[in-house]
């Protein structure tokens, strides 16, 4: 009884945390206009961390409301090893909504063991309510040393 009636408070308010998936997002494709996007794929390495890091690919035509794929590449240039923390950023900022992540190496700290060489995959779709003023989406991510990172953080405190 309780299953059914959280299910119809949740469709009321809207409070049901459903992530649109891949067999959720195709419902709505019906009542919205397909069309081209071009993604550019951009990279930074924040600081002096010893990673090296690009994408596979730099620039990727998709169509809305289709899963796309690509990957990024990291390569752990020291002895040790490293824990990365990875920060996702879409622009224009008006286009972020409409950019959704489906697998990203993004969602958990990453860790690459002495030279090691990791590539990552994203999937991802670009929702067909993208405002039809956007053609070029730029996805990008700073990597971060997660070491490095906390150390800074503590000089900063004293």
């Amino acid at each position: 009884m309780l299953v059914p009636l959280y299910n119809v408070f949740c469709e009321v308010t809207g409070l049901n945390g459903k992530i649109y998936g891949p067999s959720d997002f195709f419902k709505k494709n019906n009542e919205t206009y397909e069309r081209q996007v071009n993604i550019r794929f951009l990279s930074t390495v924040n600081g002096s961390a010893p990673v090296t890091f690009y994408p596979s690919e730099t620039n990727l035509e998709v169509m809305t409301d289709k899963v796309s794929r690509t990957s990024y590449i990291a390569t752990n240039n020291t002895n040790k090893k490293l824990t990365l923390s990875i920060v996702p950023s879409v622009s224009p900022g008006l286009a972020a909504e409409n950019v959704k992540k489906i697998q990203c190496f993004c969602f958990s700290e990453q860790t690459l063991e002495p030279y090691e060489t990791q590539e990552w995959p994203v999937r991802f779709y670009v929702d067909s309510e993208l405002s039809q003023n956007v053609n070029n989406v730029y996805l990008s991510y700073t990597l971060f040393e997660k070491e490095r990172e906390e150390m800074l953080a503590a000089n900063h405190e004293h």
